[in-house]
């Protein structure tokens, strides 16, 4: 919200600054009502991002995201299987304080902005609507004493200038003062293309976006500019195809009620002194009207150009922060042994190995178009599937493709393995391994007790970085398991290859996940959708889509609602990720309920359905039986 707020009213600025400086020379070249359409259009901007990344130039956000302490699940193990000995990776949990005697909650720091903004707000929408009101009660008491096509004209003591106002049933309003005929019947032609413009309508919504914007002063300026522009677009049609002496005549009536004011919600020929001399240039000033078409399509695209870029320099995408937990890739270390002898494990040293009784593989991860690990903190979409490790160099060089990447200083030897070699020359692949040395370079936290760098440092120098497989996301396949009733659960994550041949829809949008209290307890949380029946030849697709902070991993339980037993409960699913399940033999035409909880409360985006076994889409060829979750 704060982030769309900042970029719309920067965007809107731009625009709205840029007419403002050069309106006497846009209206004068491309006509009133073009400059009116215009400067409608800055008016959009601030409500419509409009974006374009523009990755060479990164400029600091306006806002820092402010990170929540919470405790992190612990995960399956991502980079690490253990063989013998082998203890978790350390894990970093931040830990919240609690106390039974909190009485108020705490706020963090765009709570409060946000806060303010909505008072600010509601603040500003009563001083303009309460002020409108109080006006339009005070100057309409007066009996109608003439009619324009389809508006009623009354007289009142409280206004000095002819207006328009009204939303629905609007009126034209006369002062009570001596007019002649002639300025009569122009100030009603006025506010009668007034109304046949909606120009009440426009300023209304001139008005709530200033009350969006309330902060921003370049918005009080739009609000008055488009004030402006609206005189200019009705003085053009007046006028067009009046004689100078006409034209003239009509000046004087606009410079005879140029003394009062109004609420700007109301359509009034008051007008300050500057603004009556652009007005006045404008209305003598001979305008053939040749190029309007192209020129104003030409303003229309300046406008939208500078404020798109305005936008996309400041908020252009910045790379992301490599935090574990967070897209960081960490190389595991066990830190029950020596420095020495995790090099050497790492490095695959088969003595080593035997000596100290443990080992460890690189289990696949999951990265994204900017290199970055997919996980609960970075919820993105899967670039690709890798199986990478470390080896000892010589090794590698000799058998494998390699080459050299330069990276914080280091040189670093990467090899790739058969089909990994297709992807040697792959930006997302090289930023990858640029991202995780890095990170691992920088990444020594005082609480560890060994030295991370120092560690990298000798697999740098003794070792080479290999990328073993690549798969792209139409090839991802299952991580399938089996049941205890000889039914199939599988794993893998979602991506725009996956078909969706439904055949019955249980569920599909946003639910609210209540945090689990028993994690020990499958049936409790907020059961998604209504009890279904899994035909015989059919599977069960849960699609989870999308997760929070708050909340970046939740629990469904699949119950066999017939025999109520527990068919599998799937602890901390990541956002993007799919499961499916297909019953055994004797769980045929069984009904089952899918329940959901979460290690916190909040909302998720999720999707299950039914759809026909053996139609499952690309990417769904079977690892039975390996890795089972």
């Amino acid at each position: 919200m704060i982030k769309w707020l900042l970029m719309t009213s920067l965007t809107g600025s731009i625009a709205s600054l840029l007419l403002i400086v050069l309106r006497t020379k846009m209206a004068g070249r491309f006509g009133g009502r073009s400059f009116y359409y215009a400067c409608l259009l800055a008016l959009l901007l601030f409500v419509l991002p409009l974006q374009v990344n523009v990755p060479a130039i990164q400029i600091k956000p306006f806002l820092a995201s402010f990170e929540e302490g919470r405790s992190i699940p612990s995960p399956a193990i991502e980079e690490t299987t253990a063989v013998v000995d082998t203890p978790m990776p350390d894990q970093v949990i931040m830990m919240s304080t609690k106390t039974n005697n909190v009485i108020f909650p705490t706020l963090s720091i765009d709570q409060w902005v946000l806060g303010i903004w909505i008072f600010g707000c509601v603040a500003m929408m009563f001083r303009y609507f309460f002020g409108y009101y109080r006006f339009k009660k005070q100057v309409i008491r007066s009996h109608p004493i003439d009619t324009m096509g389809s508006l009623r004209v009354v007289v009142s003591d409280y206004v000095h200038s002819p207006m328009l106002i009204g939303f629905f049933k609007p009126q034209i309003v006369i002062p009570n003062t001596e007019i002649n005929v002639e300025d009569y019947n122009l100030a009603l032609q006025h506010e009668w293309i007034h109304y046949k413009q909606r120009d009440v309508w426009f300023k209304l919504v001139a008005v709530m976006v200033n009350c969006l914007h309330w902060f921003n002063p370049v918005s009080y300026l739009a609000l008055a500019n488009i004030s402006e522009a609206c005189e200019y677009s009705v003085d053009e049609k007046i006028t067009k195809g009046l004689k100078s002496a006409e034209k003239r005549r009509y000046s004087e009536m606009l410079l005879h009620f140029a003394s009062s004011k109004s609420p700007v919600l109301n359509s009034s020929l008051a007008l300050h002194k500057k603004q009556l001399y652009r007005r006045f240039t404008l209305i003598m000033k001979r305008n053939t009207g040749k190029g309007k078409v192209v020129l104003g399509f030409m303003l229309v695209v300046v406008i939208g150009a500078v404020s798109v870029f305005s936008s996309s320099v400041v908020f252009a995408k910045n790379a992301k922060p490599l935090k574990e937990y967070g897209g960081a890739i960490k190389t595991y270390y066990n830190t029950n042994k020596k420095l020495e002898e995790n090099v050497q494990v790492t490095l695959g040293d088969k003595a080593t190995i035997a000596k100290v009784g443990w080992s460890h593989t690189d289990a696949p991860l999951y990265i994204d178009a900017d290199g970055l690990k997919i996980d609960y903190f970075n919820r993105t979409e899967s670039q690709y599937q890798i199986v990478k490790r470390w080896l000892e160099k010589e090794t590698a060089t000799a058998n494998l493709t390699n080459k050299t990447l330069s990276i914080a200083g280091q040189k670093v030897t990467v090899a790739f393995r058969d089909q990994a070699k297709n992807y040697m020359d792959d930006k997302v692949i090289n930023q990858m391994i640029i991202n995780q040395i890095t990170y691992e370079l920088d990444n020594q936290n005082p609480k560890l007790k060994y030295d991370h760098k120092a560690f990298i440092h000798e697999l740098i120098k003794r070792g080479a970085y290999v990328i073993e497989e690549v798969v792209s996301p139409e090839h991802f396949t299952y991580e399938r398991s089996r049941t205890p009733n000889g039914g199939f659960i599988g794993n893998k994550r979602l991506t725009s290859y996956d078909k969706k041949d439904k055949i019955v829809d249980i569920f599909n949008g946003k639910a609210s996940i209540p945090k689990m209290l028993d994690n020990e307890d499958a049936n409790q949380g907020v059961q998604l959708g209504a009890a279904f029946v899994i035909k015989s030849g059919e599977t069960l697709a849960i699609n989870i889509k999308e997760l929070t902070d708050t909340m970046p991993t939740l629990s469904l339980a699949i119950i066999d609602e017939t025999t109520g037993e527990l068919v599998k409960w799937l602890l901390h699913e990541n956002s993007g990720s799919r499961n499916i399940f297909t019953p055994g033999d004797n769980e045929g035409n069984h009904s089952f309920k899918v329940m959901a909880s979460g290690e916190e409360q909040d909302k998720a985006r999720i999707e299950i359905y039914t759809f026909k076994t053996g139609e499952m889409e690309s990417g769904s060829k079977s690892n039975l039986d390996r890795n089972p979750r």
